[in-house]
């Protein structure tokens, strides 16, 4: 426990992980602290949804380069991330369809493989699909998920083999102050020294925060996951985002269809104590998730519940996360916030904290977008069209 590090990390879910290995391949000693086990938390739940699709050039850019990563997880980090390319496909109104192009042709412009398609050509890709309403969509044939739990684990391993200490079971409960510095991470086990910190925790992180008087604007919200199992007819469809219906949907292991929603208005209530919330969903959900899943796969009307569960978001007000120092504290730093994204840009998030850590904010940085003070500035980051406000 006396082992100075240069950066202590605490979370082990996808982004401390990648943070963690990021770190180790630059040189630097890193302890990453997990009071469960790597991926235990909301990672663990996650849909791990791969897709390109923002109105915001920089976040356009770190899900190309994350997908990269995905792509090419085994030779990068030596390991599996469980990725599945499927395709990735949304559907918007027909009012919306300017904006949808204006936005398509935005990100062919960064390099992303994505085009426009009419309800027809929806229709030739995934044959069981229903397009009435749609004015069109947009189509990544790149697109698809992975496994969270052995993508994060998968960093962590890299992590560990490059000589970070990665300390699960251990449960940080506050820092060590000298002369207005933090020297170290307060545990259950004891202190554990650190030249830097970076605080990774989801929707711990507030609460972490707020004992060394750092507020940030990130609460717990309760989000709804339900899976159906499929008609032996419907043997294959790819991931799948209606901003009519508000739902996204993927294939699943065993026959099944993964559904969530994409409304921020669905978030669920705020949780105060994110160890403690209702993990069960009730039936009114799932007749709900059943009937917007059939409306564009009417196969789905004969499908069965298989199950179902919820998980935490960590939210900050603008749906984007939070990528930055802490005032008055020149040695801590924050990456929470996700909002649902942080699985998919985890890869390109970790090497940008991973880079502010250790070189300190740049001008020019992509990171600036997500800076911590941007909500008392009045400049949040706001998705450019209406049919997706959060992109």
């Amino acid at each position: 426990m006396n082992n100075h590090s240069d950066v202590v990390i605490i979370g082990g879910g996808i982004n401390g992980a990648s943070i963690a290995c990021h770190l180790a391949r630059d040189g630097a000693s890193v302890t990453l602290l997990e009071k469960r086990f790597i991926a235990g938390g909301p990672t663990g739940h996650s849909s791990a949804i791969v897709r390109q699709h923002y109105s915001n050039p920089v976040t356009a850019r770190m899900a190309l380069k994350s997908l990269q990563v995905w792509q090419n997880f085994r030779d990068l980090v030596g390991s599996e991330a469980g990725f599945t390319k499927t395709g990735f496909m949304i559907g918007v109104r027909p009012e919306d369809v300017a904006g949808l192009k204006a936005n398509i042709a935005m990100q062919q412009s960064l390099g992303i493989s994505t085009t426009f398609v009419t309800p027809e050509e929806m229709r030739e890709i995934e044959p069981q699909l229903d397009p009435t309403g749609l004015g069109g969509g947009a189509y990544e044939p790149g697109g698809g998920y992975c496994d969270a739990s052995a993508a994060a684990n998968g960093f962590a391993n890299a992590a560990r083999r490059l000589g970070a200490r990665i300390r699960t079971g251990i449960t940080a409960t506050g820092f060590e102050v000298e002369a207005g510095k933090v020297v170290g991470v307060r545990t259950d086990q004891g202190m554990v020294p650190a030249g830097k910190v970076i605080v990774a925790a989801g929707p711990w992180s507030p609460a972490l925060l707020a004992q060394i008087g750092v507020k940030i604007p990130v609460i717990a919200a309760r989000v709804k996951v339900t899976l159906y199992r499929r008609p032996a007819d419907f043997d294959r469809h790819g991931v799948w985002a209606d901003f009519i219906s508000q739902v996204y949907l993927r294939p699943e292991t065993g026959n099944l269809m993964l559904v969530g929603s994409i409304s921020p208005k669905e978030a669920g209530d705020q949780v105060k104590d994110p160890d403690s919330y209702n993990e069960r969903v009730d039936m009114a959900t799932l007749a709900d998730f059943a009937e917007r899943a059939a409306l564009r796969y009417p196969a789905m009307e004969r499908s069965q519940v298989a199950s179902s569960y919820a998980s935490l978001y960590d939210i900050t007000p603008d749906w984007h996360p939070i990528m930055d120092g802490v005032s008055g504290f020149e040695n801590v730093y924050v990456c929470a916030g996700g909002s649902g994204h942080g699985f998919k840009l985890a890869p390109a998030a970790g090497e940008m904290m991973a880079n502010l850590a250790l070189n300190g904010k740049q001008p020019d940085d992509d990171i600036n977008l997500f800076s911590l003070d941007r909500f008392e500035k009045g400049k949040p980051v706001r998705g450019r069209y209406e049919y997706s406000i959060v992109g």
